[in-house]
């Protein structure tokens, strides 16, 4: 059969259109495949902004009320105890007479060593003249000199051991125990009673090694009594060194007790507002672990570029954790942020609109 000359040429058209458009798609399927590989489909992460909050953490101690000031008052000379003029409880002033020993024969002790002060005082007036005028040798004055000042030495020690017979408060307060009564005899070093400084009182405890870089000279805190009482005071001392056998370090909390009812030994329940500072709350599952085991957070910068904030964690709540090392706001990862790493673009879904967002954990 003969075919036609426009048949032939309908066909030849038909299959030049084939082949073009073949050819064409094997071109523009390389070109997909290329930017496929230049530009990888990017990860979906949920990001929240985090902004940084007024925060204060409060530390809680076990301790008990102390007298700032407790002085057990003890004899210096020795002697039987001949009077108690000081009531037990009485409120006493510095000098007032607690205990009185009997003098025995101390003050006849200062009278003789007085008489003979003035004696050698009369030698040593009598030894210069004799000196000015040229009838005594300087030897001779030296001499009379030392002698006066030796039985001036005697007198003063006489004096002072007729003075150690009372024993005296050291410091306004209180007699709030007496140790000696009339007739007992005490030898040096012995008590006599203590005196306690009613104003200002401590609170002591002892804080852990986790809690004691929170704490400052100054911070205010609540202390409540086991007798009832709830008073307010200030940090006034944290210690530097640990104690060997607790690892924990003492905190003293110092009160006001110008009405004298707080009790000395009584056990206590202290809480310290540490010092107002910004930091900010981050869901617990947003913690991650860098290559070197270091706490952080992934968050994106402007970008969308994922980056590690290392962070020191300084408080839990309910709602989550606070933590320390991150400034202004931030844009925290809270879901995904464990398949995906610092450097890498990633799209985001906003959390904010969500809430708090469930992070995939570290």
């Amino acid at each position: 059969m003969n075919v036609s000359q426009s048949v032939k040429l309908a066909g030849i058209i038909v299959a030049v259109a084939v082949l073009w458009f073949m050819i064409r798609g094997m071109f523009s399927s390389e070109e997909v495949m290329a930017e496929a590989a230049a530009e990888p489909a990017r990860f979906t992460v949920i990001a929240k902004t985090i902004n940084p909050q007024e925060w204060r953490d409060v530390i809680a101690v076990r301790g008990r009320t102390e007298a700032e000031k407790k002085v057990i008052v003890r004899a210096e000379t020795a002697g039987a105890v001949a009077e108690t003029p000081t009531p037990l409880g009485a409120a006493v002033k510095a000098g007032d007479v607690l205990c009185r020993i009997g003098v025995d024969a101390r003050r006849a002790q200062l009278a003789e060593a007085e008489a003979a002060l003035a004696r050698a005082e009369l030698d040593f007036n009598a030894a210069r003249r004799l000196n000015e005028e040229g009838f005594r040798a300087e030897t001779g004055v030296a001499a009379a000199r030392a002698a006066r000042d030796q039985a001036a030495a005697q007198a003063e020690r006489a004096r002072l051991e007729l003075a150690k017979t009372d024993i005296v408060a050291p410091f306004d307060g209180v007699f709030d125990h007496r140790a000696a009564e009339v007739g007992d005899f005490l030898s040096i070093g012995d008590p006599c009673g203590t005196v306690i400084q009613p104003t200002p009182f401590l609170i002591t405890g002892a804080v852990s090694e986790r809690d004691v870089g929170k704490i400052s000279r100054g911070d205010r805190g609540v202390a409540t009594l086991a007798t009832g009482e709830t008073v307010e005071g200030v940090v006034r001392f944290v210690a530097a060194a640990a104690d060997p056998a607790t690892r924990t370090f003492n905190v003293e909390l110092e009160t006001p007790n110008e009405d004298g009812k707080l009790r000395d030994g009584v056990t206590a329940e202290f809480r310290i507002f540490a010092e107002k500072r910004n930091a900010h709350q981050a869901p617990r599952s947003a913690l991650v672990l860098n290559d070197e085991g270091e706490v952080g957070v992934r968050t994106l910068n402007d970008d969308n570029v994922v980056r590690f904030d290392k962070v020191t964690l300084i408080g839990e709540e309910e709602t989550g954790v606070w933590v320390d090392g991150l400034a202004g706001a931030v844009r925290i990862i809270t879901q995904g942020q464990s398949f995906v790493s610092a450097g890498q673009k990633v799209d985001v879904s906003d959390g904010d609109a969500a809430g708090t967002a469930t992070g995939d954990g570290a």
